[in-house]
């Protein structure tokens, strides 16, 4: 018996580190794909951030731990939109996570190819805690930024189970901001902003993949 439990427990062994391994010589390029899948299908298991982070850390330097660093931010505010829309749950610390990570970002990359996606979802994430003051001082950052990063993508305002809801069109920084701004000073609640940005962008925000 003895025996026999030595060879499967090596052979278990044998094969987690094999896992493991493969894991390790992961390349930035796949490990950026697998992550961005399971944030598209919307799963809340945090397994998508725990990849970004496995990436960041093995290649701190690639073009894909940028993206990465961007994308755990994007990925805590949405999910903390999930659980809001589907199970009437405010996650707050997924709202904290995701500033965390997305100022993380602009710390790391002040000229990044992220800056003004930042800062708007920085906006939103102030808009929806109200803090008014905040939500305008990231939109005017956001505008300030667009000589260097023209383009904001918008996949959606904020989450939606609503397909009609859906953009995927990149939006001039600039007039995103100014929009923004100018909503501000209506006084509207956070979700009629974010019915008025999503009017706007369906008509305004286009697929451009050669702005990104």
């Amino acid at each position: 018996m003895l025996k026999k439990y030595t060879i499967a427990t090596t052979v278990t062994m044998l094969l987690m580190i094999s896992i493991a391994d493969r894991a390790v010589c992961q390349k930035p390029d796949q490990l950026l794909r697998d992550g961005s899948r399971y944030q598209a299908i919307d799963d809340t298991t945090d397994r998508a951030p725990e990849i970004y982070q496995q990436l960041i850390k093995q290649y701190p330097n690639s073009a894909e731990a940028e993206s990465a660093q961007y994308f755990s931010g994007s990925y805590y505010s949405r999910k903390f939109f999930i659980f809001e829309k589907r199970n009437n749950v405010q996650d707050w610390g997924s709202m904290n996570r995701a500033e965390q990570e997305l100022y993380a970002y602009i710390g790391k990359y002040p000229r990044g190819l992220y800056l003004a996606d930042s800062y708007n979802s920085l906006a939103i994430v102030a808009l929806r805690r109200d803090y008014r003051d905040n939500a305008r001082a990231l939109w005017t950052k956001m505008r300030d930024s667009a000589a260097g990063d023209r383009k904001v993508y918008i996949y959606r305002v904020t989450w939606s189970s609503s397909n009609d809801d859906v953009i995927k069109g990149y939006c001039d920084t600039s007039a995103l901001a100014t929009t923004s701004l100018s909503l501000l000073d209506k006084k509207l609640s956070f979700d009629q902003t974010v019915g008025e940005l999503t009017n706007w962008a369906r008509g305004n925000c286009r697929p451009d993949q050669s702005q990104r």
